[in-house]
């Protein structure tokens, strides 16, 4: 979770080493082991350093080669054997030399492809002098962010966008589109755009050429969806799944530090924990100790997994250390949140979220391994559609009847409902989906203006598997199962890399690195490549994780049939904070000024709304959240600058509210 920056100044004018460092000084949380730039000219680079990696005890950055090329790197190369190998004899390099170094290195050998060659959690910028050059990359999922903006004169880029906006000619401003279509639709077509006017990510998997004349992005990796994988028997998949899956954990457990896991005693951090505890054991020597932390909810509450950690500990003779879920609203320490992730999203949960990442740290990790992403990967249900496609309906109703057995709670009717959907989805022609896109239904949050809203909407991204991309290896998307193109669309969703950086913010302002075994590039690939009935066996949700962890997992956390519902913590949280919610946002707003909202429909709507977060679910409490997240946004980056972390909230003065 190194902070990583550069400025190009393509007037040829030299860079300032104060505004160099100015820039540089708002990423000092991502930096525990010191801060260093480097300036030649029109051209800076600078780092804020954290050594997580047992070859980093003496890395410095940014790293210069013989040839003068320079680069800053934050991130985690996981094919270093494979990269060794192929520059054994041509390269001074060797298995105690650190990431960035390897990386310069396949720079040199393998020229402007070299992103290609590299595998990992990482983001990059390379300048190559002699070519008058400057190379950006992100790795192929988007684990670690970066983001660029492109002003008068320069080029400019760095790991989060707060130290764009430190830049004395950037100015920022909201990008009322991007606003829309996070607020409206979770930021499914937000692709490169982000919530700033004029600021940019880099996409997952690609790179980008600045030169002097302009600046080029190409996708660099893709996924192969027309790859198969058929194997033997259910055992056979079992096996080489839990073969990738150790192969992720022990990837992301690379550290001299210890390393955190955030588990809840559901299935996915579970099996992290577990996963992690065995691979210690085999090698000592390797890999560090794993320290389980977990937030518990109130004894009997619908989020209660605490019986879960105690089989986990009986199992392996270790102490989880727990943390009561705290019911503060979103008012605690919401303003330097926001002022972190850069985007409008309140965690209502914020305050246990904040001890869970200050426990890790004060425990002595650098690294958090999360579960997230596992339902997203491992749950998908449009395998059924392939079944529909053979004419297997006997077995799609097996399936659809097993759900009930596995999803407690849930009306059975939903998983029938998806299935019809799933079938439209993957079948209507693509230019209908705009119109069908649009009938959906959805809730009206009446307080936001008619023409905001209509922002989401006025552009409408394709399906992902069917945009100018390289080609997969037969050349034909189309060709791709339903269940291949499912698990492609939660990878390439720029929903889901909006919050994976969100992820890497929060977890770099306590001293963390966030990592993500299953969102490890080569278990998507094979789970993408196999029948995706395999991974829900016989109808059993998640089959493939239980059958390979088994002997791993204790018996009681492979088979639960149940997930914990946190709606009753976050119904709880924003109800003590209404008054509070109700006073702040019914005075003189932002969100009015700007042409978001309407004041008289607040004033309104409000009060009515607030009478929902009881339940049954947390919609209610969402919909509030996010316009006071909103709200918080638009004073802390548009109000009183970014220069340094903001304090708390205070109520403002409420002028006729009741």
């Amino acid at each position: 979770m190194s902070g990583i920056l550069g400025i190009w100044n393509l007037d040829r004018s030299e860079v300032d080493p104060h505004v160099l460092a100015d820039m540089s000084s708002t990423l000092a949380h991502r930096g525990p082991d010191g801060r260093y730039q480097w300036i030649d000219g029109p051209i800076g680079l600078a780092c804020q350093l954290s050594r997580v990696t047992p070859e980093s005890k003496h890395e410095r950055q940014p790293y210069l080669d013989s040839s003068g090329r320079v680069l800053v790197f934050d991130g985690r190369l996981d094919n270093r054997e494979d990269l060794l190998a192929r520059l054994r004899g041509t390269h001074p390099v060797s298995p105690s030399s650190p990431d960035p170094e390897i990386t310069l290195a396949a720079y040199d050998l393998f020229g402007g492809g070299f992103a290609e060659q590299l595998s990992g959690d990482f983001a990059l910028g390379l300048f190559d002098p002699s070519l008058q050059v400057l190379i950006l990359a992100r790795d192929a999922i988007g684990i670690r962010p970066l983001f660029y903006s492109r002003i008068p004169g320069s080029f400019l880029f760095a790991s989060e966008i707060k130290a764009l906006l430190a830049h004395p000619a950037v100015s920022p401003r909201p990008n009322d589109d991007a606003l829309a279509r996070v607020l409206f639709n979770g930021g499914r077509d937000l692709d490169g755009a982000t919530c700033f006017e004029g600021i940019s990510r880099l996409p997952p998997g690609h790179s980008g050429v600045v030169t002097r004349e302009q600046f080029k992005t190409k996708q660099y990796w893709d996924f192969d969806l027309g790859r198969r994988v058929r194997l033997g028997s259910a055992q056979e998949y079992a096996e080489v799944f839990r073969g990738l899956f150790e192969q992720a954990v022990a990837r992301r457990m690379r550290s001299v530090h210890k390393v955190a896991v955030s588990v809840s005693g559901g299935l996915d951090s579970s099996s992290i924990l577990c996963t992690a505890e065995v691979l210690r054991r085999q090698r000592p020597q390797q890999l560090p100790h794993a320290l389980g932390i977990s937030y518990v909810s109130p004894e009997g509450s619908p989020s209660d997994e605490k019986g879960y950690l105690v089989e986990i500990e009986d199992r392996y003779g270790v102490a989880i250390e727990r943390i009561p879920v705290s019911l503060a609203g979103p008012f605690a320490n919401s303003r330097s949140a926001l002022w972190h992730v850069e985007v409008p999203f309140l965690d209502e949960a914020w305050e246990t979220t904040r001890s869970l990442h200050l426990s890790a740290w004060q425990g002595g990790a650098r690294t958090l391994l999360s579960g997230h992403w596992a339902d997203e990967v491992l749950c998908s249900q449009a395998y059924l559609v392939d079944l529909a496609r053979r004419f297997a309906f006997r077995e799609i109703r097996r399936h659809l009847q097993e759900y009930r057995e596995w999803y407690a709670g849930i009306d059975p009717a939903h998983y029938r409902r998806r299935f019809v959907l799933d079938l439209g989805k993957y079948h209507v022609p693509p230019f209908l989906l705009p119109f069908l896109r649009r009938a959906r239904p959805g809730r009206r949050r009446a307080w936001y203006r008619a023409a905001f809203q209509r922002r989401a909407h006025s552009f409408q991204r394709p399906r992902p598997w069917e945009e100018d991309a390289p080609a997969t290896g037969n050349g034909d998307n189309y060709k791709a199962t339903a269940h291949a193109r499912s698990l492609y669309e939660q990878a390439r969703s720029p929903r889901h890399v909006m919050f994976m950086e969100w992820n890497n913010k929060v977890a770099a302002m306590h001293g963390l690195e966030m990592a993500f075994p299953f969102l490890d590039r080569d278990l998507l690939c094979f789970l993408m490549a196999i029948p995706g009935e395999m991974q829900n066996m016989e109808g059993v949700p998640k089959h493939l994780l239980r059958q390979g962890l088994r002997g791993v997992l204790p018996d009681a956390v492979a088979d639960r049939s149940w997930k914990a519902d946190l709606s009753d913590v976050v119904n709880q949280a924003m109800a003590g904070d209404v008054i509070k919610i109700l006073e702040y946002l019914m005075s003189d707003t932002l969100v009015v000024k700007h042409g978001y909202a309407d004041k008289e429909t607040m004033a309104r709507e409000l009060p009515l709304a607030v009478e929902g977060i009881k339940g049954p679910d947390c919609e209610v409490a969402w919909d509030v959240s996010s316009l006071l997240g909103l709200e918080l946004w638009l004073e802390v980056f548009f109000k009183e600058g970014v220069k340094s972390e903001p304090g708390p909230v205070s109520v403002r003065p409420c002028h006729g509210a009741k």
